[in-house]
């Protein structure tokens, strides 16, 4: 088969022991006894992680959790980028508890950088709460993406608070964040999943499943990729490994070695280029 090009749709660069931003990353790496996730994760180590393949595009997923340190978190990748041979776009972040006034100027500042495509919110957000509205029309009015963090259950809401923002460009994180395994928790999803789908123009990132599966192989991501496709389609959906908090699961090589001869099987050479580069090419507004 034909290796694909890579443009990764959901990664975090970070360098944990240059930058005091993430808090949240130490707790959840003495936690999980993961003490590698504090290691340094620029685009040099990213790229690495792809032995014969192409990796042609990044989009960093704002990850620092200190009290309004994604400003500095913004400002510390677009010096990151300036060194990259491939383009680095990213989803910053907002504190949602601000009043509107400094919510709004902190989404302005962030978006003074070239890079800003989007924002989520982690942890996520309420469909009603205060920031909520502000966020979306400040994305809405700029034709930026709103990177959804939600669950199966949270995903109706959404979607009927999102239909009265039809001009809004949303992707929906990991799957919409599936955690129970159980064969009644896996079909809750599907039928979110398809439910999502069929309502809704959003895209969707296969991505996550490493903060979800207790092994990542091409058999335990089969099942997965399958649904993903008959709700989403190839068309909407992008890939995103997610690193490096999924290699708490799985490195990024075998990640790669079991996603890649996978979507081979089940894809046209078409259909594989879109969910591995195109689609996300053009939710993200990455140049080729």
């Amino acid at each position: 088969m034909t290796l694909p090009t890579i443009v990764d749709a959901h990664a975090h660069l970070w360098d944990p022991a240059a930058n005091p931003w993430y808090p949240r990353l130490h707790s959840f790496a003495e936690a999980t006894a993961s003490p590698w996730l504090l290691d340094r994760h620029r685009y040099v180590d990213l790229a690495a992680h792809h032995p014969g393949l192409t990796l042609a595009g990044v989009v960093h997923v704002a990850a620092s959790s200190a009290p309004h340190a994604y400003l500095d978190e913004a400002r510390w990748l677009d010096a990151e980028r300036a060194g990259a041979p491939v383009p680095i776009v990213s989803i910053g972040t907002v504190d949602p508890q601000l009043p509107v006034a400094e919510l709004v100027a902190h989404l302005d500042e962030q978006a003074t950088y070239g890079h800003l495509r989007g924002i989520r919110v982690f942890p996520g957000i309420e469909p009603d709460a205060p920031g909520t509205a502000p966020l979306l029309d400040w994305l809405a009015e700029r034709g930026l993406v709103f990177d959804l963090v939600a669950t199966p259950g949270s995903l109706p809401a959404w979607a009927t608070l999102l239909a009265g923002r039809p001009g809004l460009r949303v992707v929906l994180e990991h799957l919409g964040s599936p955690h129970d395994l159980s064969p009644d928790g896996y079909a809750a999803w599907r039928a979110a999943m398809r439910r999502a789908a069929a309502e809704t123009d959003w895209r969707c990132k296969f991505s996550g499943l490493g903060m979800v599966l207790p092994t990542v192989t091409g058999t335990t991501l089969r099942p997965w990729l399958e649904d993903a496709v008959a709700a989403w389609g190839w068309d909407r959906l992008l890939f995103g490994s997610n690193m490096p908090i999924d290699s708490r699961r799985v490195r990024h090589p075998d990640l790669l070695a079991a996603i890649v001869p996978l979507v081979g099987e089940l894809a046209r050479p078409a259909e594989a280029a879109r969910f591995f580069a195109d689609n996300a090419r053009a939710a993200y507004r990455l140049p080729v």
